[in-house]
């Protein structure tokens, strides 16, 4: 059977485990690319801002009903006419001095006297956040447009959803601020209790870098940012922690082992091994989840791309802080506990002193003797 038996080749495993590869050496180069997408983002902060929603700076909805296929039929076809749809918006908007801040698919359900319905629509937001009557008006004006004639009890096929006030916006700016701030604490603290308050602040690092990225190229794409952004900041925050958690679990396990077979602690050498074992599980939970995403984003309507996208940044930001950037930082800041000696191994030290100091004084007393002994004999020489 010997000679039906193929050769398979190394292992991904072992392939890393083998690597030379220093990523605390090379912490400095892994640093570049981060800090150039940040500087990036800041100029961009700076010059123009965060693309920010109406539920943020506070506007208006309007949802429009268009079903084509549906149980009611509709002129537009809301895949086919997507753009045609744009167009006709625009032009209600323009009129009044307003734009598109976005829109985006969904589903509607009609529930009037005289119409009863449920289908696909679009949710359309724009700037107005005082004037509920020109709404209203607004309302009218796209009845018109779509061809809907309010007379006939189709009226109901565009919902007013009104208008969000810009200090309700305050408010829920400060409220995701803070529940940020929140998420943030309790992981230092988590990660200071689990392990060491060295690795939580390395772990703390590492987030605040994943956010940065993740809210730098937002910025470079000018992604419109609603509650959905903060959400997704909140899970990237999450998700990214369980990757750095599993390399610094395993740093604790080799800096016990080092200890405990009393050999000397390498910083650098306990993070570059810890991560060639976890590399492999790292690279797949990776790489599953950001397929995974990668496909709700481009599939997906707007409403879920605004949350999936910033997913999809952060768990590569993720992975890349927690292989490549946390590890140097914990080699540079840890600093090994004197091993605590155990009550059985302080009374063998003593009793090895304890033999020690005896052997000390029979061999000062066998060299006292030896002398007496030498001074006797010149003695009985002299007599002689």
């Amino acid at each position: 059977m010997e000679k039906y038996k193929k050769k398979t080749r190394f292992s991904l495993d072992e392939k890393i485990l083998n690597s030379k590869f220093n990523f605390c050496k090379n912490l400095k180069w892994f640093l570049i690319a981060p800090l150039v997408i940040i500087l990036v983002g800041v100029v961009l902060l700076c010059t123009l801002g965060f693309n920010l929603g109406i539920d943020f700076t506070g506007g208006s909805n309007m949802t429009i009903f268009i079903d084509k296929e549906g149980s009611y039929g509709t002129k537009y076809d809301i895949d086919k006419d997507y753009g045609e749809i744009e167009r006709l918006v625009s032009g209600v908007l323009n009129k009044h001095n307003y734009s598109i801040s976005s829109m985006q698919k969904t589903t509607m359900v009609v529930d009037d006297d005289q119409l009863k319905t449920t289908g696909d629509a679009v949710i359309v937001k724009f700037q107005n956040n005082s004037d509920d009557e020109l709404n209203e008006t607004i309302r009218k004006e796209l009845l018109e447009a779509f061809g809907y004639d309010e007379d006939e009890g189709e009226g109901a096929l565009i919902a007013n959803g009104g208008i969000t006030m810009a200090n309700a916006s305050a408010e829920l700016m400060m409220n995701s601020f803070i529940a940020l701030l929140v998420a943030v604490v309790v992981i230092l603290i988590y990660v200071a209790f689990r392990f060491e308050i060295t690795s939580g602040l390395a772990a703390i690092l590492a987030l605040f870098h994943d956010l940065l990225v993740t809210a730098s190229i937002v910025l470079i794409c000018r992604i419109e940012i609603n509650v959905s952004f903060i959400a997704a900041l909140i899970t990237i925050l999450g998700y990214s922690i369980n990757n750095t958690i599993i390399i610094f679990d395993r740093m604790r396990d080799e800096v016990k082992f080092a200890r405990n077979a009393d050999k000397k602690i390498v910083n650098e050498d306990i993070a570059n091994l810890s991560v060639r074992q976890t590399m492999t599980r790292s690279i797949l939970t990776t790489l599953t989840t950001f397929i995974m995403i990668f496909f709700v984003t481009v599939i997906g309507v707007a409403n879920i791309r605004e949350f999936a996208f910033p997913i999809m940044i952060g768990i590569l930001a993720g992975f890349y802080s927690s292989v490549f950037i946390t590890p140097g930082l914990w080699a540079i800041a840890y600093k090994p506990k004197k091993k605590k000696k155990t009550e059985p191994q302080k009374k063998q030290k003593q009793q090895k002193k304890d033999a020690f100091d005896e052997f000390v004084e029979v061999e000062e007393g066998a060299e006292n003797e030896a002398d007496n002994k030498v001074n006797g004999d010149d003695v009985e020489i002299k007599n002689a």
